[in-house]
């Protein structure tokens, strides 16, 4: 018996430890390059969706009236540049230039009358949107103050174009946005114990140079992604650092803020392959040491059990006979004979049998009833859902009805109160609704609801939100979105719905209401009270317009 248990433990202790040393490794191994391969992919998107963020403000400043409107010497362009500059805090340098390169507007005055004809951002932003790769300033070097001694400033650039009304070229706006915040927005990804594990991000632009973090060893070489698709030893990488030093990578490409002009960064993850295998080689060595100790004590207990063992079992075999008829308050004493072993056996045999049929009854019992419980829960939740949706989305059009509008509503002034990050509401009534069902009967209302409804959802952003607040009334969120902007989606809902004819209707017309929130307003429904107000105005100067807060006719 001694011997059994000696072998016992052997056979636990030494698949154990295998599995640990190859499975739990690879299993180990295989989860920490999807979670590189996650994370990277993850700074990926932050970082491409910060830069579409950039260049869209920029573009859609380009669009605004007063660009496209006012004269190039006009004294409104710098403080729309400082309002821009201070909205986001990389931005070093946001000027536009006229048509020949020559700097009319800048933030701070910097570079003002400048030439920047031969400047990359101007030449291309002369005939689209434009985002530049990372690169030195040369003339705002000496105008800005460097954030570390001797450490060269750098930029990314992002350029749109300025048209009049007639499509004319009048010049082109720029933005020049410091390295950075590059540090900034890797940190929203980057772990909190990320050197406690060892973990790099770098960015790499198209030559596989590392853009990020600046001042990295000379020595060190990213592996390319044909590279990454064929790891020299197993899972690891070799940097062209320390000797012998391996580390598991993961890459994922940027997305491109602008296809014209690529720039073919990448965001890559490194973790040191001693650190990702500490976990294992720990876990190996308490495994040894526990079979050590488990085959010790398993020795001692077969040593004690194979003493004790051989005593007289008749006495215990009587005594699991009147077990096994039932009978209670048993009590196990005297000595027992190894001779009555066999009958010992059987005794426990039919007291086993009886105790597994009543188990085997009793888990079949608890396997209908769980059954039973998961069904209806399945059946309450799916219930639940359905009148959930019921209660928060308008069965006509399909939009968020009333409710679940001014819930959203709450939801972004809240967050307006923590980030001042700003939000637009815009109030749209269908002109002349009333006329269309008494010309044309309720059912093509309906049909004039709905088509409504869709024209405005293909309008906006995703992470806007169309709602119905009332019989022909629609009101729409715009998330991050000052007045300005907020304006240019209003009108591009008014032509969509204009140059949208419906049968047998025709040609249909909005009125829209446009408003900011403010730091003054004391709750959500001022904003809306106020973009109302605007919408009512709309309808007394004749409909068929969008009439803003502050600025009405």
């Amino acid at each position: 018996m001694a011997t059994f248990f000696g072998l016992l433990s052997l056979l636990v202790g030494l698949p154990t430890y295998l599995y640990v040393s190859e499975v739990y490794r690879e299993q180990l191994l295989r989860d920490r390059r999807e979670y590189l391969n996650a994370l990277t992919a993850s700074a990926a998107t932050v970082i491409a969706e910060n830069l579409v963020e950039r260049r869209r403000e920029i573009e859609l400043l380009a669009q605004t009236t007063l660009y496209r409107r006012a004269p190039l010497d006009s004294p409104e362009f710098r403080p729309s540049l400082e309002r821009l500059k201070q909205s986001y805090p990389h931005y070093s340098w946001i000027g536009l230039a006229d048509a020949e390169g020559q700097v009319r507007a800048a933030t701070s005055n910097h570079l003002l009358r400048a030439s920047v004809a031969q400047r990359p951002w101007f030449q291309q932003g002369r005939t689209g949107i434009f985002t530049g790769d990372l690169h030195e300033a040369l003339l705002l070097a000496k105008l800005l103050q460097k954030p570390i001694q001797g450490q060269p400033i750098r930029f990314i650039d992002f350029a749109a174009p300025v048209y009049d009304d007639a499509g004319v070229l009048r010049g082109v706006l720029a933005a020049h946005a410091h390295w950075q915040w590059a540090g900034d927005v890797l940190q929203v990804v980057r772990p909190r114990n990320a050197e406690e594990l060892g973990l790099d991000l770098f960015i790499v632009n198209r030559n596989n140079e590392v853009i990020y973090p600046e001042n990295i060893p000379t020595a060190l070489k990213v592996p390319t992604p044909e590279q990454l698709r064929q790891p020299e030893t197993g899972y690891f990488h070799n940097w062209g650092q320390e000797q012998g030093t391996l580390y598991l990578t993961a890459s994922a490409a940027i997305q491109n803020p602008v296809p014209a002009t690529p720039l073919e960064w990448r965001v890559v993850a490194r973790q040191p392959a001693k650190t990702i295998l500490t976990d294992v080689w720990a876990l190996q060595q308490v495994i040894l040491w526990a079979s050590g100790a488990a085959g010790i004590a398993f020795l001692l207990l077969a040593w004690l059990v194979a003493n004790h063992i051989s005593h007289p079992l008749k006495r215990l075999t009587s005594i699991a006979r009147r077990i096994e008829r039932g009978e209670e308050k048993v009590l196990f004493d005297g000595n027992f004979e190894a001779l009555e072993l066999q009958r010992l056996s059987n005794a426990l045999q039919g007291m086993y049998s009886t105790l597994l049929a009543q188990k085997e009854s009793l888990a079949q019992n608890n396997q209908i009833l769980e059954a039973k419980v998961v069904e209806r829960t399945a059946e309450l939740q799916q219930l639940n859902a359905a009148l959930d949706r019921q209660a928060r989305t308008d069965a006509l059009t399909g939009l968020p009805n009333r409710r679940q509008t001014y819930e959203r509503l709450e939801e972004e002034f809240l967050r307006f109160q923590r980030s001042h990050e700003p939000y637009s509401i815009l109030m749209l009534d269908i002109d002349f609704f009333k006329k269309i069902n008494d010309t044309h009967g309720h059912a093509t209302g309906d049909i004039v609801l709905q088509q409504v409804a869709h024209t405005l959802r293909q309008s906006v952003r995703e992470v806007d939100l169309v709602g119905r607040v009332g019989g022909e009334e629609f009101m729409v969120i715009l998330p991050m979105t000052h007045l300005d902007q907020a304006l240019l989606v209003a009108e591009k809902i008014r032509q969509t719905v204009v140059n949208t004819p419906i049968e047998p209707v025709g040609h249909i017309t909005l009125s829209l209401g446009a408003q900011e929130v403010g730091v003054v307003d004391k709750n959500p429904h001022e904003a809306v009270e106020q973009a109302d107000q605007c919408l009512y105005q709309a309808k007394q100067q004749g409909r068929n317009r969008v009439v803003a807060f502050g600025c009405l006719d």
